[in-house]
């Protein structure tokens, strides 16, 4: 999901938007999990909150990359590794709310595409697609719709292509094609490809073209 805009953007600034720089990354999913669980303490803990922006913005970002890390390393369901009430609070959000929740709230480019690229990651499994897709209640609820803006607001090439690969993961099932369609996000690609701010993008019209084909409703 990254392009060279992106990278360059990444290695000039560390960590800001794209993975952590960390000297020695973390290979072994036990403290992988750990990690995340910081990370996830350093936004929900009352205790561990900070007022200040900037700091605020980067823990969102090292906690959406850390997820993707995590499911690089670790075959076991984020659903099952990071449920909601994993923290010391009932009431705290799983993994894969707080991605949905932190892409809802920040008016950061570089949130957006931190969360957009680890959703993306986990998308790849069944049990993530089903809940980003079903789920009746809750954060999850309006993760399609959410998508939808964040594609037609982004000036962002990394987080189109996230979302477009979140959407392509969406497609290998039927509710998750039904839902699509629902939501017209074919419609909301040929709205962007028809945006003249935008720089030409072969690979990107290339991926739209295939989405747009995928969500054509099939006639029997």
């Amino acid at each position: 999901f990254c392009t060279d805009r992106d990278s360059e953007r990444s290695s000039r600034m560390g960590v800001s938007g794209g993975p952590p720089n960390r000297k020695a990354m973390l290979t072994n999913p036990a403290q992988l999990r750990k990690y995340v669980q910081r990370c996830m303490r350093k936004l929900l803990e009352k205790s561990l909150m900070t007022d200040d922006p900037k700091i605020q913005e980067q823990r969102e970002i090292d906690f959406a990359w850390a997820m993707a890390e995590w499911r690089t390393f670790d075959p076991t369901s984020p659903m099952k590794a990071f449920p909601p009430g994993d923290g010391t609070n009932s009431k705290d959000p799983s993994a894969l709310e707080l991605l949905i929740i932190l892409l809802k709230r920040s008016s950061s480019s570089d949130v957006h595409y931190a969360c957009c690229a680890s959703i993306a990651y986990l998308a790849v499994r069944p049990d993530v697609r089903s809940a980003l897709v079903e789920t009746p209640s809750g954060p999850l609820m309006e993760s399609l719709d959410l998508f939808v803006r964040r594609l037609e607001a982004t000036d962002s090439p990394g987080v189109r292509y996230a979302l477009c690969a979140i959407a392509s993961e969406l497609c290998k099932c039927d509710a998750g094609l039904i839902r699509l369609r629902d939501i017209n996000f074919a419609q909301a690609l040929e709205r962007l490809r028809q945006k003249k701010s935008l720089p030409k993008d072969p690979a990107l019209e290339m991926i739209i073209d295939h989405l747009v084909q995928e969500l054509r409703p099939r006639i029997a």
